[in-house]
């Protein structure tokens, strides 16, 4: 450095104190001398270069030779040149590198960006490549000098501009001040993630960069890329994800796609994640598609945690993973506060070991999320914006000028161009618009026209004639604008062929109108052009279109600015009518030819074997590239997108037709794609909206688009008659109801549609044709569609309250261990859980008006306030000291208002609930609401509804509501509603009355009565009133007539809800949620039946005279179901009646006269020749399966007969009771009553389960007793419980017994904690299981009590059995349990469960496969074991079809084959046939 200072002193002359602007006098300075002082001049000015060199050579170090290139080169020009010009750019470019380097200095090489260090090299590099050829020149002699001095001169001038050249280069590659910003920001970044390590409550970091105009994501993401992850001992501390970049258009702008593409690029880093989040998928498939919120947790936090818990040591999972989420403002979210920042929020404490790096505009909504306390505490800010417009006009004039500089240089053009005043021009024009600026350069410089000269002149000229035409006009706010995109399109126009001319227009709409950006290939192909023509168009429209060069083909093309899709549809500014798009025109051909591509649509389309047609869509092998080969990304579009595209189109017959062909053909296919996909989300909105649009007027929006258009004149007539509206129709009462196999099961939904689908629907045949599955409903079917839309299982506990959003689109359950399901209304997906600090039960739900946030009330007293979007729980209130029943917002969404058993109501503002208003009703207060006028209503005990007027209250002393009047009633008020025009107000009663009034005078208009308490009521449009009763049927009802208009099914419902469209009801029993429609016809006939009823009458009209008289009157309760050991017969049992049904058909062979008891048990013997079944006087009945001949009926138990079985030669009967007896009878041919034999008898035990061994010597029993435990000193005893007797929750001691079938005496007894409910013994008789009441199952080795070889000599008695405990994952009741055919595992009514090898039995002596199947129920999916194989799918069962725990527990648990019968949840009968080949 010293030695460059001291060259610099001796070459060049000391700055004149007061330099002159003239000659001194009487000296005229030649051309020579005046290139002298230029030189000397440009040597004085690099001293300040120097200063700067000096001050970053630490970072820089390669910069000190550039320096002195520029000296070497500076001394060879004084020598040889005489040219100014070239000097004078040269030191006005060294000017500018002092500058700029000045912004961005750094301290030291370590804190100096890589990129820009990278770049600074290069510039040292370039310089030392010339200095070497300089000092080449020096080194000659001065003969040579002279002799070659021109050549010498042209020589140096090269180098200067060379110089120069380089220099302009460095300077406008990037803003180097804010790159220095940006890594100095990551590298603060970089440090709170190094302490967030050692400081484990610095969990998580978000870095929000807000973008500055002119600055680029890339610029961030280069910095990010050179973040170090390495620790201070140089091992690797974390890694980098770069996981979401938002955009406008598709998916990317989607925020449910956020977490869950983090999910899975996490999955690629991070292995024991993987294995985690796809356990969490298996069990809830329905995550996919549910909230941000839950996505979050589900899918990244849990997973995450698990997986940080397995690692064996830190060393085995990364220190900290940054994830980038870019662009976060371009994502499509309404919400006030970013839902992704809220979410990120909710779960900061357990993001551990995750940072985020978000970059964003700061829109108001994202700055809101990074003001939450969580966030701000945790969040490293840089922000870039704020740029003032002299710095923005300053930017584009950079930007310009190094553009056109570049432009000069590639077409070799005179170093005076462009003219500075042509350059001012086009920086005036731009307007601060950085997009005019990118466009103007793309335009100039086009490669293929090479023309920027002209370019640069004719765009001047339309854009100043744009300029002063905008200032008398208001059609465009962007006329310069407008005029650059016209002249754009004017000159593609001109240099393209006739044949691509004609197709530019169609190529511009679809890439204007298109929901995502396309690709060139495929938008060949979305278009039915020839391979290449969009690649061929491309380049003349590189002005506006942004794509690769090398690899256009398949990138996707973006448009350089929203403004241009703006542009091009609109009449008003784009004047040349050969570029205007018509959108409803552009639309209708989108949509024809998505519909033509997806004619390509196919059954199995993947290809997927035949052994995987039961498999989830996740276990399909190599399904990406199987999706990439198979579904094209033209297709993958149209299979998106035609629905959009179809509902803004211009339907006309060609239109028509194509979706007439689509719909027969390939709607299921569709699905299938759609599910393959991962978007069945939309599928039901998007389905009603095609609907929607063929059921509006053809000729309203034609009229319309021709005063539109002018220049479109068309005639089109009202659409024909169409079987489409009924196949969507059907299409998406399929989705609704069949949802969760759809979306996780692409293959096999089609067997689930061709099975349980309706029998009349359209869509049932469709499926047929290509269902895997000889699986056959024969009893249990609609003919068409029921009222039901969508059913969904509900896990314990049970709803206690149900409310619809007023959008519709959610319905909120609340649960009674406090937390509230969010759920789709369109699919029962659950999107949401929202959790309370508590267990205690929600009474109360109401959501906002605006649907964004939810009320609710607990017993406990708190009133909750939850935000939709991420389930924060945004205000708890201790409000009241006792039960919330109801919650209420006012019209307006300002106030809201609680009711409580504390015989208060309470009433706050809604963003100030500080200031609280409390009413006195007098009593208990079991409802409240608000009328549209802002009056509330209280309904309570005390029998009264009172009206207040919340609109005189005084907030700021919390007082001054004002009781208008008290409305009184003859029984308990349970709820109140008001009319849309706050006229009328109804009261429901306990007694099931619900008295009408007018609000304005108090006066009773009429009462609508029914016999039991009203659950929910409200007004629909019309004068009419829905009301949902407890035990009956949910009515609407005419108030001005009293007349009931309609009815609809609710059998069980303990909750209920209207929806404020007044279309769909929801309402909740123990174990189901359903939604469903109004009946669309008026049910005469209110008397409340099981749906059990209805099917049998229909399969009455289709069988013989003799079987229908035979049926008598339709039953009325269904009780039990048994399918016979061949699987050809079904024991049905009602209450009052037995019937006999035929699987292979469906048909009742015989019904017989039976009273039985309230939970009767029925059973086959082996042979299916006979079946017993219990009466109500406790009797046991056997009858001839053939003739329905009564054969033997046993008396003798006292209390409830438990358990019935057959011996395996069909000669006795066992069967236990309540009252502790074993009993066995004597099967003899006349049905004459005897009395059975006791085997067993112990007083005060009630026997709850019963089995025999397969050699007929051993009774396994299960009892529970409540005042002392059995007695354990009998002389009989080979073996002693292993145990002390304890008593369960309820009082009682539970009891496993283990009998000799001969005698009934006790061999072994075992004493248990809980209830046992089910028992059974291995095909060996050496393994016992005893399944108990909370899903736990214990194995018992019984082979020194019964030796598997009965000639070998027993061996002394043990003092225990061996009891082993099963890992079996269930948590309801164990009812049913029994060996696999292998002895290899243990079914249960819900799970199957392996036994561990040393435990295991030996396997079933019979090998015919047909008669050691076993068909059992868990997850949902019916499934299917035998000898030579493990479980296997058979068939996804929809929540309609779901079995009753109880009721169907033996006949899921048991059935071996083909064929069974069941009850489901509704109570109604189901038989299926064909199982074995399903």
């Amino acid at each position: 450095m010293n030695f460059v200072c001291k060259y610099l002193k001796r070459r060049a002359n000391p700055a004149p104190s007061a330099p002159s602007s003239s000659p001194p006098t009487g000296t005229q300075p030649t051309e020579d001398s005046r290139g002298k002082k230029l030189v000397k001049k440009g040597l004085y000015h690099l001293i300040p270069v120097l200063k700067v060199t000096k001050e970053v050579s630490s970072a820089c170090p390669h910069l000190k030779s550039a320096v002195g290139v520029l000296l070497v080169v500076l001394d060879v020009y004084e020598k040889y040149s005489d040219a100014t010009e070239a000097i004078g750019t040269l030191l006005s470019r060294i000017q500018s590198l002092n500058e700029r380097l000045e912004k961005f200095k750094v301290p030291s090489e370590d804190r100096c960006p890589p990129a820009l260090k990278e770049r600074l090299d290069s510039l040292a590099s370039q310089f030392s490549e010339i200095a070497e050829t300089a000092n080449q020149l020096k080194s000659k002699s001065r003969i040579l000098w002279f002799l070659n001095a021109a050549y010498y001169a042209k020589k140096t001038d090269f180098w200067v501009k060379k110089l120069d050249q380089h220099i302009h280069d460095f300077l406008v590659t990037e803003f180097g001040a804010v790159e220095v910003a940006v890594y100095q920001g990551f590298n603060a970044v970089n440090s709170r993630l190094d302490k967030a390590h050692h400081n484990q409550n610095d969990n998580i970091l978000q870095c929000p960069i807000n973008q500055s105009f002119g600055f680029t994501h890339s610029l961030v993401l280069e910095n990010l890329r050179s973040l170090s992850l390495l620790r201070t001992d140089g091992t690797r501390m974390g890694s980098l994800v770069p996981a979401f970049f938002c955009a406008r258009d598709g998916d990317r702008s989607n925020i449910n796609c956020i977490f869950r593409t983090i999910a899975y690029r996490l999955t690629l880093h991070l292995p024991t994640f993987r294995e985690h989040l796809t356990k969490i998928l298996e069990t809830d498939p329905d995550v996919y598609s549910s909230t941000p919120t839950r996505q979050l947790e589900k899918l990244i936090v849990e997973p995450l945690e698990a997986a940080r818990a397995d690692a064996k040591s830190e060393a085995t999972f990364p220190i900290y993973v940054a994830i980038v989420i870019d662009a976060l403002d371009e994502c499509k979210d309404d919400a006030a506060v970013s839902t992704i920042l809220k979410s990120l929020a909710l779960h900061i404490e357990r993001l551990s070991p995750l940072k985020f790096l978000i970059t964003s505009r700061p829109e108001e909504n994202i700055a809101r999320g990074f003001l939450q306390q969580s966030l701000d505490e945790n969040t490293y800010k840089l922000a870039l914006n704020k740029v003032p417009e002299e710095l923005t006009r300053r930017d584009i004039s950079a930007f310009l000028q190094s553009r056109l500089d570049e432009i000069r240089v590639n077409f070799a053009l005179d170093d005076s161009w462009p003219d500075p005043h042509h350059l001012e021009n086009l920086i005036n024009l731009s307007e601060f618009l950085f997009i005019f600026a990118a466009a103007s350069a793309r335009y100039i410089g086009d490669q293929a026209e090479r023309e920027p000269e002209n370019r640069l002149m004719t765009l001047l000229d339309a854009g100043n004639a744009a300029a002063k035409r905008g200032t008398n006009t208001l059609a465009s706010p962007f006329p310069i604008l407008d005029a650059l995109y016209i002249q754009v399109l004017e000159k593609a126009a001109s240099k393209l062929g006739d044949n691509l001319k004609a197709r530019l227009n169609l190529v511009l709409g679809t890439i204007a109108l298109a929901e995502q950006r396309i690709s060139a290939t495929a938008l060949d192909a979305l278009l039915d052009f020839p391979a290449g023509t969009v690649r061929r168009v491309l380049p003349v429209l590189s002005a506006i279109l942004t794509f690769q060069n090398g690899d256009s083909d398949h990138t996707p093309i973006g448009i350089i600015h929203l403004s241009f899709p703006n542009f091009i549809i609109d009449p008003a500014r784009c004047t040349n009518q050969n570029f205007l798009v018509r959108p409803r025109i552009q639309h209708s051909h989108i949509a024809f030819r998505c519909l033509n591509l997806m004619q390509s649509l196919r059954y199995n389309i993947l290809e997927v074997a035949s052994e995987h047609n039961r498999v989830l869509n996740s276990e399909i092998p190599d399904l990406p590239d199987r999706l990439s080969q198979n579904i094209p990304a033209a297709l993958e579009y149209a299979c998106r997108y035609w629905t959009h595209h179809l509902c803004e189109a211009e339907v006309g017959e060609d239109l028509l037709t194509a979706l007439e062909e689509f719909c027969k053909c390939h709607l299921l296919h569709w699905l299938e794609a759609l599910s393959l996909l991962g978007c069945v989300d939309d599928a039901v909105e998007n389905l009603q909206s095609v609907q929607t649009c063929l059921k509006a007027s053809i000729f309203e929006r034609s009229h319309a688009l021709c005063n539109a258009y002018p220049a479109v004149h068309r005639k089109t007539q009202s659409l024909r008659a169409t079987d489409v509206p009924s196949l969507l129709y059907d299409c998406e009462r399929a989705v609704r109801a069949y949802y969760p196999i759809i979306s996780t099961s692409a293959i096999h939904m089609y067997s689930t549609i061709a099975v349980f689908a309706p029998l009349d629907t359209p869509f049932r045949r469709l499926a047929a044709a290509n269902a895997q599955s000889s699986l056959a409903i024969r009893v249990g079917l609609e003919n068409t569609w029921s009222d039901t839309l969508v059913s969904r299982v509900i896990d314990r506990p049970s709803i206690s309250a149900l409310a619809f959003s007023p959008d519709g689109i959610y319905i909120a359950c609340a649960k009674e261990n406090g937390t509230i399901q969010l759920l789709n209304a369109h699919t029962g997906s659950e999107l949401q859980i929202f959790k309370c600090h508590s267990d205690k039960r929600i009474l109360g739900l109401s959501f906002s008006p605006t649907s964004k946030e939810l009320l609710s009330g607990s017993v406990e007293g708190m009133v909750n306030l939850w935000d939709v979007a991420t389930g924060a729980n945004l205000n708890p209130l201790n409000a009241h000291s006792d039960w919330v029943h109801s919650v209420a917002w006012s019209p307006d969404g300002t106030l809201a208002a609680s009711a409580s058993e504390h015989k208060t109501v309470r009433v706050w503002r809604v963003a100030s609930p500080e200031k609280m208003v409390v009413l006195q009703p007098g009593h208990w207060v079991r409802d409240v609401a608000f009328a549209q006028d802002g009056d509330l209503l209280s309904g309570s005990r005390d029998r009264t509804c009172k009206v207040w007027d919340t609109r005189s209250i005084e907030w700021d002393t919390e007082t001054g509501v004002k009781l208008i009047r008290t409305l009184k009633h003859d029984s308990e008020v349970m709820k109140v509603a008001v009319s849309s025009d706050s006229r009328l107000v109804a009261c429901g009663l306990d007694n099931g009355e619900i008295v009408i009034w007018t609000k304005l005078d108090g006066q009773r208009v009429r009462s609508l009565k029914r016999q039991s308490f009203v659950i929910s009521i409200a007004f629909y449009p019309n004068s009419l009133l829905a009301a949902a009763y407890v035990g009956s049927p949910i009515t609407l009802w005419d108030v001005s007539t009293g007349a009931q208009v309609k009815s609809a099914g609710n059998v069980g419902a303990r909750v209920a809800a209207f929806a404020s469209d007044s279309v769909h009801i929801a309402h909740a029993t123990h174990d189901q949620l359903h939604i469903h429609l109004w009946p669309s016809e008026v049910k005469q006939n209110t008397t409340r039946t099981t749906s059990i009823a209805g099917k049998l009458e229909q399969l009455a009209a289709h069988s013989s005279i003799e079987d229908r008289e035979s049926l008598g009157n339709p039953p009325t309760y269904l009780q039990r179901a048994a399918t016979s050991p061949t699987r050809k017969l079904v024991i049905v049992v009602y209450y009052g009646e037995l019937r006999v049904y035929e699987t292979s058909t469906g048909r009742c062979m015989r019904t017989i006269e039976h009273s039985s008891d309230f939970d009767p048990s029925a059973a086959w013997s082996p042979t299916s020749r006979l079946f017993a079944c219990t009466r109500e006087d406790h009797a046991v009945r056997v009858w001839k399966a053939d003739t329905g001949e009564l054969v033997a009926s046993f008396a003798g138990h006292s209390d409830d007969v438990t358990g019935v079985v057959f011996t395996r030669d069909e000669q006795y009967v066992l069967s236990t009771s309540s009252d502790g007896t074993i009993r066995r009878g004597t099967i003899r041919q006349k049905g004459n009553q005897s009395s059975s034999e006791i085997l067993f008898q112990s007083d005060g035990d009630q026997i709850v389960a019963l089995t025999v061994s397969s050699d007929e010597l051993w009774i396994l029993s299960a009892s529970y007793r409540k005042d002392s435990p059995p007695d354990t000193s009998s002389a009989d005893l080979l073996a002693l419980p292993s145990r002390q007797p304890v008593k369960d929750r309820d009082g009682y001691y539970n009891t496993l017994r283990l009998h000799d079938a001969t005698t009934g005496n006790v061999v072994w007894i075992e004493y248990h904690p809980c209830e046992i409910k089910s028992v059974a013994f291995s095909e060996d008789c050496t393994r016992a299981l005893a399944g108990n009441d909370e899903g736990e199952v214990f194995l018992y080795d019984l082979t020194q009590l019964i030796p598997p070889d009965p000639t070998v000599p027993r061996s002394p008695p043990p003092l225990a059995v061996p009891e082993h405990k099963l890992g079996v994952k269930q948590t309801e009741a164990i009812r049913r349990l029994v060996f696999s055919p292998d002895g290899q595992a243990v079914i249960t009514n819900r799970a199957y469960t392996s036994i561990p090898s040393e435990l295991q039995p030996r396997p079933a002596r019979n090998t015919d496969r047909s008669l050691t199947a076993i068909s059992f129920y868990m997850n949902d999916w019916l499934w299917d074991v035998n000898l030579d194989s493990h479980p296997r799918r058979l068939c996804w069962i929809p929540p309609l079809f779901r079995p009753h725990a109880e009721n169907s527990a033996e006949s899921l648990s048991s059935a071996s084959g083909q064929s069974f019968a069941y009850i489901t949840l509704q109570g109604s009968l189901v038989v299926i046939d064909g199982v074995s080949a399903c």
